[in-house]
């Protein structure tokens, strides 16, 4: 098939064997968790859960109220000599039954030997992805795990060992933005790791990151930035104008610096692209008067206009119509092209979390998402970023405040 790429983080599409008509191999999947106290009793139970036997792959989750790395070993040992992509869930698991507080998750896999190749180290982003290239020279796709603040990084070098491949992934995360965060793989577990998954040409793919709002009437220009920092508004403090847009909720932190993610859930900023997409960003804290910057989540590049969006009733309905829309469009996308997806894997930004509070359920459990996930083994995860391909820019990008859904066939 014919392979095309672009240079940089272009995701123009990788390389291909699969015909549309074609029939897919006896790939088979199953997802297990637990709640049960004991960590190696948890994962003992999820992996029985999951009910595959010589699995070829796990994906795998549990939040920090356990130890990561205890995690890590406790399912090495249960599933010995089996790949492991994993990465830690801010509060819960995800599923259609709701989330599911202090759980530990295993998605299992069991397709061809050559459907997919891992690599792991514990903090560059570039080594990991020579050693994948080591292990798979041309993947269709890959997907990432890394940690807050390394993600764009990541990406970055994936575009230059792989051009042109789209890229997807959810960045790790704790429950109070403590760094108790961790990447794991089979044998390592890391509050720096990046974790890869480089997805082959036969296996079908679809996938979708949404960003559910609408753009707002206000719309600005960060005049000085640097990476996520953005000093400069308009040519004015960008501190001061956060400020005067955000009211006494913020002054606190205006003054004296601090984390702003709470007070700014529901007021995603967009930054619009060429191709008229729109990535979105959560602006995360004030660097205090004497500072007069604020950071966001995810890079600003300088010039860039931002659009104040509109959450509308997201928040108070568990932004139900966004996950469905995630996985009929995931569904629709790529090779998978309307296909049955075989496994799944829901992203669901942290930020957004937070806005829907006590509604997360409402969400997960709503018919028009519950009815379509009935039955597919899938594993759910509230990270604290985002990575996709932008379908009509073919840009890789790292975002927030998005619910992604990634299937495979």
């Amino acid at each position: 098939a014919k392979r095309t790429t672009n240079m940089g983080n272009f995701c123009t599409g990788g390389e291909t064997t699969a015909k549309d008509d074609a029939t897919p191999p006896l790939n088979k999947a199953g997802y297990g968790i637990s709640t049960a106290e004991d960590t190696k009793d948890a994962v003992a139970e999820a992996v029985k859960g999951a009910g595959i036997d010589g699995p070829s792959l796990a994906f795998v989750s549990a939040t920090v109220k356990r130890d990561a790395e205890e995690v890590r070993k406790a399912f090495a040992d249960a599933l010995p000599g089996v790949p492991l992509h994993g990465i830690t869930s801010s509060g819960a698991l995800l599923t259609s039954g709701g989330s599911k507080s202090g759980a530990v998750g295993c998605l299992l896999i069991k397709y061809p030997k050559e459907s997919f190749a891992t690599a792991y180290d514990e903090k560059d982003g570039e080594a990991a992805a020579k050693a994948l290239k080591e292990g798979m020279a041309k993947p269709a796709t890959i997907f990432m795990g890394a940690t807050p603040g390394a993600e764009e990084g990541v990406v970055e070098a994936l575009g230059k060992e792989f051009p042109g491949v789209p890229v997807y992934g959810g960045t790790a995360a704790d429950d109070e933005l403590a760094g108790a965060w961790s990447v794991m793989s089979a044998d390592k577990s890391s509050g720096t790791g990046v974790s890869l998954v480089g997805i082959g040409p036969s296996v079908k793919f679809g996938a979708a990151m949404l960003a559910p709002y609408t753009l707002g009437d206000t719309t600005v220009k960060a005049t000085k930035t640097e990476g996520r920092r953005v000093f400069e508004i308009d040519g004015k403090p960008a501190a001061d104008w956060a400020f005067e847009l955000l009211g006494d909720e913020v002054k606190e932190q205006y003054e004296n610096g601090g984390l702003v993610l709470p007070q700014t859930a529901t007021k995603p900023f967009g930054l619009k692209q060429p191709s008229g997409e729109i990535v979105t960003a959560h602006l995360a804290s004030f660097g205090g008067k004497e500072g007069s910057y604020i950071d966001f989540f995810c890079p600003i590049p300088e010039g860039a206009e931002l659009n104040l969006m509109s959450s509308g009733d997201g928040p108070s309905t568990g932004y139900a119509s966004a996950l469905a829309e995630a996985y009929d469009k995931a569904k629709a996308a790529g090779t998978l092209k309307g296909g049955k997806p075989v496994a799944g894997i829901l992203i669901f930004c942290g930020g957004m979390a937070i806005a829907v509070g006590d509604n997360l359920d409402s969400g997960l459990t709503s018919k028009d998402f519950s009815s379509k996930v009935d039955g597919l083994p899938m594993l759910g995860m509230t990270c604290f970023g985002e990575q996709g391909c932008l379908p009509e820019e073919k840009k890789n990008v790292q975002r927030n405040l998005t619910v992604g859904m990634i299937l495979l066939g």
